[in-house]
C-alpha cells in the first residue's frame, strides 16, 4: 500500500504546495517562475488558518483595484465567510449587512479582456473552453483567434460575488473550495488564486442548503480576523511564494504523463492521448 501510494503522488502533485525550492532544477527551468510580488498577495487570517491569495490585474483590473482598497481600508475585517457550499464555494463580505454606499459602486464587468500579456498555450481544443492555457501561471481561457481571454474556474480561484445582473460586483468575494464550476467562466471576474491555506478554508462550517448554503448566523468559526496586503505587513510575517510557468520542463513532463499515460502505473492506455481539464494540471506553487 506504501508503494502505491508513493507512486500515486508523483503522478497527481497538488497544484499548491508549501516547500523549499528545489536544488536540483536545470538553469533553463529557473527562468520559469513567477515571483509573486507582496503587492499581489492578500493574507486572510481566520479562525481556521491563514489564507494567502495571489491577485493577478491581467484579466479583471478594476476588481483588482477594489479588492485592494478594501483590505487596505479594513472593509473584511470581522467580516464573515458567510456564504459555504461543500464542494463549490466559499463567499465572504457584509452579505449585504453593510451599505456600500457611493463608496464601492457597483463595478461594470471584467469576464474576460480583448488581450494580454504572457498567455502560455497547454490544450486545443480543451474540455471546457476552445484554448486552455495560463498566464504567469494563473489558468485561463481564450479562443481559436486569440479574440478574447478569460481566467478560469479551478479550485481556488477567486472571483468577486455579483447580482444577477453583470455589473454589480461591489465587495463579496468567493474562493472556489471543490470540484471546477467551469460553466461560470466568463460570466464572472475572476482576479485571484489561494497559495496558501486551501486546508483552512476547507474547515469552514458550511451553510444550510436549503438557504442557498447561506450560513443564518455566521460566528467565531466562519470569521475573518483580518486581510492585508503583503506589502502594510512587517518583513517577519511576509511570506514569499512563487508559481511554476508552464515553460518548466518538470510541468512539461508532468503534463505529458497526463494525456498520454506513459507511466508503467497505468494499465488501460485504449483513450492516450486524451483531453485534459486545466484546472486538473494548474502549474505548482512554492513557499520559498
Amino acid at each position: 500500500m506504501l508503494k502505491f501510494w508513493l507512486l500515486l503522488s508523483l503522478l497527481i502533485t497538488l497544484p499548491v504546495v508549501t516547500c523549499a525550492a528545489s536544488d536540483e532544477e536545470t538553469a533553463a527551468d529557473k527562468d520559469f517562475w513567477y515571483l509573486i510580488p507582496q503587492s499581489d498577495l492578500v493574507y486572510i487570517d481566520t479562525n481556521q488558518g491563514q489564507v494567502v491569495v495571489a491577485l493577478t490585474d491581467s484579466v479583471a483590473p478594476e476588481h483588482v483595484k477594489r479588492f485592494k482598497t478594501l483590505v487596505s481600508e479594513g472593509f473584511y475585517n470581522q467580516q464573515h465567510f458567510y456564504r459555504v457550499i461543500e464542494g463549490f464555494v466559499a463567499q465572504a463580505g457584509a452579505n449585504a449587512q453593510q451599505p456600500e454606499g457611493e463608496a464601492y459602486p457597483p463595478l461594470p464587468a471584467e469576464f474576460s479582456k480583448s488581450s494580454v500579456e504572457g498567455f502560455f498555450e497547454v490544450e486545443r481544443p480543451a474540455p471546457f473552453a476552445p484554448v486552455a492555457g495560463f498566464i504567469n501561471g494563473f489558468a485561463a481561457g481564450t479562443t481559436p483567434d486569440r479574440q478574447g481571454y478569460w481566467l478560469t474556474h479551478c479550485p481556488g480561484a477567486v472571483a468577486m460575488a455579483r447580482d444577477n445582473k453583470a455589473d454589480t460586483a461591489t465587495t463579496d468575494f468567493y474562493i472556489v473550495l471543490g470540484q471546477a464550476p467551469r460553466h461560470l467562466d466568463r460570466n464572472m471576474s475572476v482576479f485571484g488564486r489561494v497559495v496558501a491555506g486551501m486546508a483552512a478554508l476547507q474547515r469552514l462550517p458550511r451553510g444550510e442548503k436549503d438557504n442557498g448554503g447561506v450560513i443564518s448566523r455566521p460566528g467565531e468559526a466562519s470569521a475573518i480576523v483580518g486581510a492585508a496586503l503583503g506589502t502594510s505587513l512587517p518583513a517577519d510575517q511576509q511570506r514569499r511564494f512563487r508559481i511554476q510557468l508552464p515553460g518548466h520542463s518538470a510541468y512539461q513532463n508532468r503534463l505529458l504523463t497526463t494525456k498520454t499515460l506513459s507511466n508503467s502505473f497505468f494499465v488501460d492506455k485504449s483513450l492516450a492521448p486524451r483531453a485534459i481539464d486545466i484546472c486538473y494540471v494548474q502549474t505548482l506553487v512554492e513557499e520559498i
